[in-house]
């Protein structure tokens, strides 16, 4: 006997593969317009997040926000090193680690992102009502919630 409600289904998706689906393509919108600033999407978020904070910020502090691990940030921020747009500096506070900076060519970028990830954000809206899109992100946050809880008690 099948179960209509197979997750792998084509004609009744589960929550988990929408999810993916909906990833997948605001992934592949976001890197093809990053990809003509000849940035990636963790590129681009590292240049957003370094703007907008002034305080010590270091390759941990990254990897926590974004959620990536650390191999995939040591080669963005190397990269970002090459291409000249960030530099990293020896911590005053602490000898051991060293913070990020953006140089003026990765500030430069800074308007450009936001713009990507402003369009895309506004062809979300296009789609849905703003009470739709409340909905949406009620929702969402609390399956993060309710997942993040049931990932921390494994």
């Amino acid at each position: 006997m099948k179960n209509s409600n197979f997750v792998l289904s084509s004609t009744n998706l589960g929550l988990s593969r929408l999810i993916h689906n909906l990833d997948k393509i605001s992934f592949a919108l976001l890197s093809k317009q990053l990809a003509q600033l000849n940035l990636s999407n963790v590129q681009a978020l590292v240049i957003i997040y370094l703007s907008n904070n002034d305080g010590e910020v270091f390759q941990r502090d990254l990897e926590k926000e974004f959620g990536v691990t650390n191999p995939t940030m040591t080669v963005s921020l190397k990269s970002m090193q090459k291409k000249g747009l960030i530099d990293k500096v020896k911590s005053e506070k602490d000898g051991r680690y060293y913070r990020l900076l953006l140089t003026e060519s990765g500030k430069q970028l800074y308007p450009k992102c936001m713009a990507v990830y402003t369009e895309v954000e506004a062809m979300c809206d296009s789609v849905l009502t703003s009470e739709e899109r409340d909905t949406f992100v009620k929702l969402t946050n609390k399956l993060l919630a309710g997942l993040q809880n049931y990932q921390d008690q494994q």
